[in-house]
């Protein structure tokens, strides 16, 4: 018998958002400060797809990197191993401006707000993506929807103000305390 079995928190549907896509769902309600989900560890950001690198890929595996990947100025933070065969529930939370998750210091996901059951989990990429070349037409729908996110929106003064607390912690680094 399994001794310990892990409480299902998060599940794969068909996104609400990402109208054709896959979205991550909570299964049970997740309170404001709560971890909804793995993210992006320190660590993930040491075996980087270099810029140098990425123009060698298969035009399938290049596609890949651009849907799943977060950005940075070096290059891409890959699935471990490289394997986009076992990519977890987490690579699968979608973007909105007024996404209900955002990173702690650990950069784990956790709720920005409460989360009901049901409830499709999405954070707004502008917290973690800092590839300068990364840009992407939003239609997300939220009122203060910016119609276009890009890998730039980070170093927004406005951005920071309302965001820094849920920033990945790699990026809070790097922006000011906003006065």
């Amino acid at each position: 018998m399994i001794e310990h079995i892990p409480e299902v928190r998060i599940e794969l549907r068909p996104s609400q958002i990402d109208i054709g896509g896959v979205g991550t769902f909570a299964v049970h309600r997740i309170e404001k400060g709560q971890k909804a989900a793995d993210g992006v560890a320190e660590e993930d950001f040491q075996e980087l797809v270099s810029w140098e690198c990425f123009p060698r890929l298969s035009v399938d595996l290049q596609r890949k990197v651009m849907a799943f990947c977060v950005g940075t100025p070096e290059g891409f933070v890959p699935p471990p191993c490289f394997d986009f065969n076992k990519l977890s529930l987490e690579w699968y939370l979608n973007h909105s401006c007024e996404g209900n998750c955002g990173f702690d210091n650990e950069g784990d996901f956790v709720a920005i707000r409460n989360i009901q059951k049901g409830e499709e989990l999405t954070y707004d990429y502008s917290l973690i993506e800092s590839n300068p070349n990364f840009s992407m037409k939003c239609s997300c729908g939220s009122k203060t929807c910016r119609h276009l996110v890009t890998g730039n929106d980070w170093k927004d003064e406005k951005f920071v103000l309302k965001n820094r607390e849920y920033m990945h912690p790699r990026l809070r680094r790097l922006t000011p305390v906003p006065a």
